[in-house]
């Protein structure tokens, strides 16, 4: 068993960077993504692991594990075999937010799970009402001026929800936040001005403002993003702002260096893939790539902007 386990590292190890034929002398990958089939995150852990098995020349199989907010798979990866077979999707919720907001964490992930790869970003974007004469930043700190307006997010504790928190912390201002059950029942709402403000990813948030139903206000990513590249960005009135959630390859603890340095190799070149790039963009994310390095001080860095927001926001889970 031990010869068997040495050969399958070898043969992750060793295969080189092109496009490879899956081998069934290997067992499959697992890779686990804490959403269900069809979600924004599934379809984007679909192309990833499509890419993986291309690069490593395994099979790939998407496992998807649902609930706690991402952690339950974030923990079946931690608590797995360090030994490549396993892998896990792991957006930005797990791995920065979950822990300032959950009672109890099964896992750390600052230091349970080995980081690979950053492969996208999924920008946040404030929407305004049609009707509520805010256009831009400048135009809503203003209307803030007056007074809190009603602000809708998907749900406690989401990454669009602490966006709105920290835009607000930026403004030194308040809004009165109102929470639904995700986009679907809140964008009525305010189609018809019941919330003067709604935050979302530009998944299901950017089809309503190029239809002219609601108005992009901006977007939250570092800079202007190719999806909407005529929407501005937060950062271009308040210098250094971003929130965005994303998808990562995670590993578990204990990796050997060889298995992690070949699958960031493999994630960096999949991300740079035109073909993919395209995909991901079609799915509404922005191509990444990261390093090892990038990701685990992404890590850090989000996991120190977004305590802070979140005690201040008084979120708690279960």
């Amino acid at each position: 068993m031990r010869l068997l386990a040495a050969l399958a590292a070898t043969i992750l190890l060793a295969g080189p960077a092109a496009a490879q034929t899956p081998s069934a002398a290997q067992p499959p990958i697992r890779l686990i993504v804490g959403f269900p089939p069809g979600g924004g995150i599934d379809l984007l852990t679909r192309v990833m692991g499509e890419g993986l098995a291309a690069r490593l020349g395994r099979t790939v199989v998407v496992e998807n594990r649902t609930g706690a907010g991402g952690n339950i798979a974030a923990d079946a990866v931690a608590r797995a075999a360090p030994d490549g077979n396993t892998l896990g999707a792991v957006p930005a919720g797990p791995l920065v937010i979950n822990r300032h907001i959950y009672r109890q964490m099964p896992f750390d992930p600052l230091t349970d799970l080995t980081p690979i790869s950053r492969f996208a970003a999924i920008p946040v974007i404030f929407l305004a009402a049609p009707n509520a004469g805010i256009t831009d930043i400048a135009s809503l700190r203003t209307a803030l001026e007056r007074g809190p307006v009603p602000c809708g997010t998907p749900g406690a504790g989401t990454t669009q929800h602490l966006a709105v928190s920290l835009l607000m912390r930026a403004l030194e201002k308040e809004c009165t936040i109102v929470h639904y059950r995700g986009t679907g029942p809140a964008l009525p709402d305010l189609l018809n001005g019941t919330i003067t403000l709604y935050t979302d990813t530009v998944v299901t948030g950017l089809p309503p403002a190029r239809d002219g139903r609601a108005r992009a206000i901006a977007i939250a990513s570092p800079a202007r993003v190719s999806l909407a590249p005529d929407i501005p960005v937060v950062a271009e009135s308040i210098p250094g702002f971003a929130a965005e959630t994303w998808l990562a390859l995670m590993a578990p603890r204990n990796l050997p260096e060889p298995m992690a340095a070949r699958l960031e190799e493999a994630m960096i070149a999949i991300a740079r893939d035109p073909a993919v790039a395209a995909r991901l963009r079609e799915l509404a994310a922005e191509p990444v790539g990261s390093t090892r390095a990038e990701l685990a001080e992404a890590i850090r860095q989000q996991d120190a902007m977004w305590g802070p927001v979140a005690r201040a926001a008084n979120v708690t889970a279960d």
